[in-house]
């Protein structure tokens, strides 16, 4: 059966237009009338601006929604891709804690209740975000952007179920922003979400259409942030300067328009209106409490020609995961002398550095368990996968050891004996999921300083890629 789960997702970060906050309400409000729950992420000060105006109505509006959260203070400089682009991975998160880490306090305390999903800012998309997320226990990141994705599905990546980056047959991303209003706009909206919903039909599986709006793009005619922090420029937060505001024709004519798209998605017979909470429940990755046995590590062994994500026994794994499993397996070999019947599956990190091999040799089977051993230890301790191995005296890059071990498994399931071990090199696949011209298009977001870019953190992310795999649905 053919279902089209339709989230409909929602930027709150204009702090500086009080009429924004009406907008808020107003579709808030809209959505509850069609008994639709929207994601609400909200920024900081948004949440804080709504206190401080006292507009308790908007907040008890937003009650019976999901929310989400969308950075402390959004375009304010540094603005995240600014301050985490020449950070590594681990001091990146926790600079994220710290600069962002409000935000999330303050929602809990305001609302009750805890984030269930992020998104960044603009094209402000960094990998280091993800480890701050986990620490937050915020599960889902939910977006647009074309910095990294998985061939337009939803994706598990360091942990995260990410609806970002949607296209093809597994749905779209449609935007109802500043023209919700004009005419023939909705109709047009309406004409690209059917067209979505034939390409997910077609397929005769299941998709994501992810709907998204700022609020404020009801009232104003431009951006709030455009206005007060374009190219770099950092106006003080007490100088603020308002957006122009529409005619109110025009912005009523826009929740119109609004309320009968709604109408118009639920009026279909396989679409599911769903919030991020609920697509983490759907999506939920059966891989992390698995035990695998013998036989399907070895058949993921037999056949990693090249390293990346791989489905087995109808559950995808990661190439962390498929490391874990490997060098687990010959850890165990060593303590005992044989393969064990099953091993528990670990969802790690990959490695924070990039390492090439140092001159591949053949080392003794010896060294090889012992590099094995060490490696596994190290991961339980750490969470990760190491930037490099030593195996004997040889330091070896995660790609090649995995690729080596894969091969010693191999040997060992099929009751060979090998003295010696010799390493290989490897070839890593999913490092091609971050987009060198999508990270340029994210870069090109006027708030960010003019020729602005931040290529450590392409290379952060592709390490990171170890952790990538497609989601789907548990039904």
């Amino acid at each position: 059966m053919t279902k089209v789960f339709v989230i409909f997702w929602f930027d709150c970060e204009d702090f500086v237009t009080p009429e924004s906050d009406d907008a808020l309400k107003r579709l808030a409000e809209i959505l509850k009338l069609n008994n639709v729950r929207g994601v609400f992420k909200l920024v900081g000060e948004k949440i804080r601006t709504l206190e401080k105006r006292k507009r308790q109505d908007v907040l008890n509006a937003l009650k019976g929604h999901d929310i989400g959260f969308h950075t402390n203070f959004h375009s304010v400089h540094p603005t995240v891709a600014e301050y985490l682009k020449d950070m590594d991975f681990e001091s990146g998160a926790l600079e994220f804690l710290r600069r962002e880490g409000q935000g999330v306090e303050d929602i809990r305390r305001v609302l009750g209740v805890s984030p269930s999903c992020y998104g960044q800012p603009g094209g402000a998309w960094a990998p280091q975000v993800y480890l701050a997320l986990r620490k937050l226990n915020i599960p889902v990141y939910l977006d647009s952007s074309d910095f990294i994705g998985l061939n337009g599905n939803p994706f598990w990546y360091c942990g995260i179920l990410n609806v970002l980056n949607l296209t093809g047959s597994r749905g779209d991303v449609i935007g109802l922003n500043f023209e919700l209003g004009t005419q023939g706009f909705i109709e047009e909206a309406e004409r690209a979400f059917d067209e979505a919903c034939n390409r997910i039909v077609k397929n005769e599986s299941w998709g994501i259409i992810s709907i998204y709006n700022h609020p404020c793009t009801l009232v104003t005619k431009e951006f709030w942030d455009a206005v007060n922090f374009s190219k770099g420029v950092n106006t003080p937060l007490d100088k603020l300067k308002t957006p122009e505001l529409k005619p109110k024709s025009w912005v009523e004519a826009g929740y119109s328009d609004f309320d009968k798209f709604i109408k118009y998605v639920k009026s279909k017979s396989f679409v599911e209106v769903v919030t991020a909470s609920d697509l983490h429940r759907i999506f939920k990755d059966n891989a992390l409490s698995k035990l695998f046995s013998k036989d399907e590590i070895f058949s993921l062994a037999s056949s990693l020609r090249s390293i990346s994500f791989r489905e087995i026994s109808n559950t995808y794994v990661s190439a962390s995961e498929i490391f874990w499993l490997i060098t687990a397996s010959l850890a165990d070999y060593k303590t005992y002398g044989r393969l064990p019947d099953k091993v528990m599956n670990a969802y790690l990190l990959g490695p924070y550095k990039l390492f090439n091999s140092e001159a591949l040799r053949t080392v003794k089977l010896e060294d090889f368990l012992n590099a094995s051993y060490n490696t596994k230890a190290f991961m339980e301790r750490n969470g990760r996968i190491p930037d490099f191995v030593e195996a004997g005296n040889t330091k070896v890059s995660p790609v090649d050891f995995l690729s080596s071990g894969a091969r010693l498994y191999t040997k060992l399931y099929n009751h060979e004996s090998p003295k010696y071990v010799e390493l290989v090199e490897g070839i890593f696949e999913p490092y091609c999921y971050v987009s060198s011209e999508g990270v340029k298009n994210s870069w090109r977001w006027v708030i960010f300083p003019e020729n602005f870019e931040a290529w450590n953190l392409v290379e952060l992310a592709k390490l990171q890629t170890w952790t990538i795999k497609p989601a789907k649905p548990s039904f």
